[in-house]
């Protein structure tokens, strides 16, 4: 009970709690969204590069991501949540009656994830820099893993909904489209109710554009650890989604299922998630596992995508597409939890913000796959996909053996633990092998959640 109450102790507080029920649900809608965008350029083309094209609109995300970390640490922040989640659903309301009257075609779909990702580009950084002014500093790291535990419940609830109501009562993707702006019509209220706006930077103390944003790129180009994460989640976001991108033809041309089972398998995706999730919870406090274990879930995030290409049968891919979706949700919430730890609170926004533009990039590429996929086939094109997570793993790998002795950097959650925690080995010789150690409890855990609302909430 008391493990409990100690995951839990940051929803104790009123406006942390309205504003973790809003994310959830806005969450929610964003990732049932995101499944739908390749599912209807597929619908309305049979083309692998459509369904990536339609993607590509989350290139918003390249070109405002920085602006909004600027934005949100320098203005209020009840406003700008506000605008990002009025704005999404009366985009969504739009799309989906242009499906259902049979008036979309592939360049309305692409403004619309265009317009979705410029929104979301504002609303991440802004929701997680209200987090610090919600809650007593001592409760920030909880309230950030609470964060994060949103993101997988919504993972499982988004998908699983759309696919129940695709297979019970044969629902087309417009009607689904609408459906999900029902969230955002809760999460308005919701966010209406919490107390005060945030605070903003007085006009006096802001610094150009510009210059804010150069500050946060720079804080992360500078360190070493901070830039091989930044880079290492970058190409994890382009090959773990391109498999998004490809599921409605690899369904359709190889298995002859419709392309709307794809709902299904990332149901499947985030009801894995979510249980390994919670059990790398256990463990991600320790400074001896966090990293290992990020490896480890790298290339088992490759041997799922390769299990995916060779499934013989539908059945079969139902199964390995398991071992995809829970070792991708691994590997981003170890690298995001090793990348936050290690950020200092006032760059949250900025660091964020350019973390975001990994989803900018994604879509960019997210075409490439499609075209490749047209041209040599979807299976051959997610052998190369695994192929390159392999290669920036290993790349990855040889980073941290040249960084691993960096300290912490001082004022970041990972210095603070590494100051309160006595050295593992003299943990191992106090502590009997039986008893559980301190450097792994829930509380540890809790204080080196990530941040980042990146695996539900963009597409794969």
């Amino acid at each position: 009970m008391n493990r409990i109450r100690v995951t839990f102790a940051a929803l104790s507080e009123r406006d942390y709690r309205l504003l973790w029920i809003g994310s959830l649900m806005a969450t929610t809608a964003f990732m049932t969204t995101f499944y739908l965008v390749p599912i209807v350029a597929y619908e309305i083309t049979g083309s692998y590069a459509a369904s990536g094209f339609a993607q590509a609109g989350m290139v918003a995300q390249l070109v405002f991501g920085p602006f909004g970390g600027v934005i949100a640490d320098r203005y209020k922040k009840k406003p700008l949540v506000l605008g990002s989640q009025i704005i999404p659903c009366a985009i969504i309301v739009a799309t989906g009656i242009l499906i259902v009257s049979d008036n979309i075609t592939i360049p309305l779909l692409f403004g619309s994830t265009f317009l979705t990702g410029a929104t979301f580009s504002l609303m991440g950084p802004a929701r997680q820099s209200w987090v610090v002014e919600l809650v007593p500093h001592r409760l920030l790291p909880n309230a950030v893993a609470l964060q994060n535990m949103s993101i997988n419940i919504a993972a499982v609830v988004g998908p699983a909904l759309a696919a129940t109501l695709v297979v019970s009562m044969g629902l087309n993707s417009g009607i689904l489209y609408m459906l999900v702006a029902i969230p955002f019509v809760i999460v308005i209220p919701l966010t209406i109710m919490i107390s005060g706006s945030g605070r903003a930077t007085p006009p006096e103390e802001r610094k150009p554009v510009a210059t804010e944003m150069a500050a946060g790129l720079r804080y992360i180009t500078s360190r070493p650890n901070l830039r091989s994460l930044w880079v290492f989640w970058t190409m994890i976001v382009v090959t773990g989604f391109a498999l998004q991108t490809l599921l409605p033809g690899l369904l359709d041309q190889e298995f002859g299922r419709p392309e709307n089972e794809a709902l299904i398998i990332g149901t499947i995706w985030g009801v894995t998630a979510l249980p390994i999730n919670l059990m790398l919870a256990g463990v991600v406090g320790s400074r001896r596992w966090p990293w290992p274990l990020l490896f480890l879930s790298a290339l088992a995030l490759a041997g799922g995508i390769w299990l995916t290409a060779w499934a013989p049968v539908y059945g079969v891919l139902l199964i390995v597409s398991a071992i995809a979706g829970g070792a991708r949700s691994a590997v981003m919430l170890l690298n995001q939890t090793i990348m936050m730890s290690n950020t200092r609170p006032e760059y949250f926004g900025r660091v964020v913000s350019w973390v975001f533009m990994a989803f900018g990039l994604q879509g960019i590429l997210a075409p490439v796959w499609g075209v490749v996929a047209d041209a040599i086939g979807g299976r051959e094109t997610l052998y190369v996909v695994g192929l390159v997570v392999v290669a920036g793993t290993v790349l990855m790998m040889l980073s941290r053996a040249r960084n691993r002795r960096i300290p912490p950097e001082a004022g970041t959650a990972a210095a603070s633990i590494e100051a309160e925690a006595p050295p593992e080995a003299e943990l191992e010789q106090a502590e009997p092998r039986t008893a559980p150690s301190p450097a792994v409890s829930p509380l540890f855990a809790a204080r080196l959640a990530p941040v980042v609302l990146m695996e539900g909430q963009k597409p794969r």
